[in-house]
């Protein structure tokens, strides 16, 4: 057997040999750490991504949404304006009341006093009602 003589060189070699496993292990050992700290954390973004994917989608939505309430709202705007407009006066109900009792057709009425369907069988109604009390 070779009798191997254990100087100062050898002590730094394996001083230093040992340090560098104790490096190593420690760096395996923060490595491992940092690989759990990356799943976590992309586990986290994809968590976020899909809210945000949600959110946006549900901004879309809401977007439509209230598109459709502004032109609802727009088309009600310019009903009211028409329907101001052609704001009846008493007089056309008073004459159509007139022609009613004369035995004038809804039609007629309608046209010539210039009252939509509802008024008109309203005036229709009304004198039937006062007719029977």
């Amino acid at each position: 057997m070779m009798n191997i003589p254990f100087n100062a060189f050898s002590m730094v070699a394996v001083t230093a040999l040992g340090f560098a496993l104790v490096t190593l292990l420690i760096g395996y050992k923060h490595n491992k750490q940092l690989r759990i700290k990356l799943d976590q954390q992309q586990n986290s973004l994809q968590t976020l991504a899909a809210d945000v994917s949600a959110m946006c989608s549900g901004a879309v939505n809401l977007g439509e949404h209230l598109a459709h309430l502004e032109q609802r709202w727009q088309h009600l705007g310019r009903r009211q304006d028409q329907l101001e407009m052609s704001n009846t006066g008493p007089q056309n109900f008073r004459h159509a009341k007139k022609m009613m009792h004369k035995g004038a057709e809804l039609e007629e009425v309608m046209a010539d006093c210039g009252i939509a369907r509802g008024e008109a069988e309203l005036v229709a109604l009304a004198g039937r009602i006062k007719k029977a009390s």
